[in-house]
């Protein structure tokens, strides 16, 4: 009993210690600045390139995303491959058909989560052929095979739709005012 009656003795004292060394030390309030806000970010809608049993969609999904930079006014456009199934070989890139010409696209960042999404830049000299393009395929390769999808002409109108529209959208956006103390 009187084994456990010093260690609660010795832990209290410790605590205390800590208490008051953690305590003195400190300032009452501590002004952090806050981030600044440098870029607006928007993402259209996606469009699934494999059904099944004409209800259920199923991955894998492209769909755009644009980023301005809100000091210069530059925006950048990304395509987005959305792939549902986990994929064991490691992502080599996506390419974009339009028309005759395939485009390969500079893989900028891929996101390992519930499913994997791989982010291509699209340059701003292929963003008018999209919305011009009647004939538009896609194709995602990894280390051991590529998937190529001719995509149908409801497929390609709903890409150029969400493309124009994410276009018009981020270029509607006023300029963030950012006030720097």
């Amino acid at each position: 009993m009187e084994r456990i009656f010093s260690l609660t003795r010795i832990s209290s004292i410790f605590l205390t210690f800590l208490l008051f060394v953690s305590c003195s030390g400190t300032r009452a309030y501590v002004v952090t600045p806050e981030p600044t806000l440098d870029q607006q970010t928007a993402i259209s809608n996606e469009v699934c390139l494999k059904r099944f049993l004409f209800v259920f969609a199923k991955r894998p999904c492209v769909y755009f995303k644009a980023e301005r930079d809100n000091t210069s006014g530059l925006v950048q456009y990304f395509l987005l491959y959305e792939i549902g199934t986990f994929d064991v070989d490691l992502p080599i890139g996506v390419s974009l058909k339009l028309g005759d010409t395939w485009n390969n696209l500079k893989r900028t960042n891929t996101d390992y989560s519930d499913t994997i999404i791989i982010t291509s830049a699209i340059s701003s000299e292929i963003i008018p052929k999209v919305g011009e393009s009647q004939n538009i395929g896609i194709s995602y390769t990894n280390r051991k095979e590529t998937f190529n999808y001719q995509l149908t002409s409801s497929q390609t109108a709903s890409l150029q739709a969400n493309l124009s529209k994410l276009i018009r959208t981020i270029e509607s956006e006023p300029k963030l005012n950012i006030n720097k103390k």
